[in-house]
């Protein structure tokens, strides 16, 4: 009886501790589809002339491009902001933003932060190097 009630307790805590694993996996694949969705549309509009992106909606959801899988991405919710900062005239803010509820039901978000310049890298690729 003895060797019974040990080994179903050396069983349900090795499950348990599967479960924790596999909860712990999960959670890093959603923080890492999140990363390249959120680095994906950085290079998008790292991309973009500065005519482009000020055209550009102030706050905008993006669509998450083809290359996810659509049954993964839909699972994510990506917003874009655009704003001149006020404190450098020729420059862009750009908050990218994505959230996401894990199969657990818990909420999670993820944010990138940049600034574009108007004389910078992409006026260079547009102007120069055509």
């Amino acid at each position: 009886m003895m060797a019974v009630l040990v080994l179903g307790t050396v069983v349900a805590s090795t499950l348990a501790a599967l479960r924790m694993g596999f909860n712990t996996i999960q959670s890093a694949r959603d923080n890492t589809m999140a990363a390249q969705i959120l680095q994906s549309e950085m290079e998008n509009l790292r991309l973009m002339s500065w005519g482009e992106l000020e055209a550009l909606p102030a706050e905008d959801q993006f669509q998450i491009g083809a290359d996810f899988d659509p049954a993964i991405a839909n699972r994510y919710r990506a917003t874009r902001q655009v704003t001149p900062d006020p404190d450098r005239p020729g420059m862009k803010a750009v908050v990218l933003e994505i959230e996401w509820t894990t199969l657990g039901g818990a909420e999670h978000r993820r944010v990138y932060r940049t600034l574009f310049s108007q004389e910078g890298l992409n006026d260079y690729y547009y102007v120069v190097a055509r």
